[in-house]
């Protein structure tokens, strides 16, 4: 598939959406001071841990 030039991608109630369709799946929530973003993209089950306006982060932990 060619690269179009013009790019989609939206976010609409965690689902992603890109030009070519549904991309990915997320949904985040706060588990007291952290906060737990769970992603799935068809290719298993990830999550990353944050503490929200800090940048401090740690992505890609592969749950399934």
């Amino acid at each position: 598939m060619a690269k179009s030039k013009i790019n989609f991608d939206k976010t609409i109630a965690g689902f992603n959406f890109t030009e070519n369709g549904l991309k990915s799946y997320s949904k985040s929530f706060k588990l007291g001071p952290l906060q737990i973003t769970l992603n799935t993209n068809g290719n298993g089950l990830t999550s990353s841990v944050s503490i929200p306006g800090t940048g401090i982060s740690k992505e890609r932990i592969k749950i399934i």
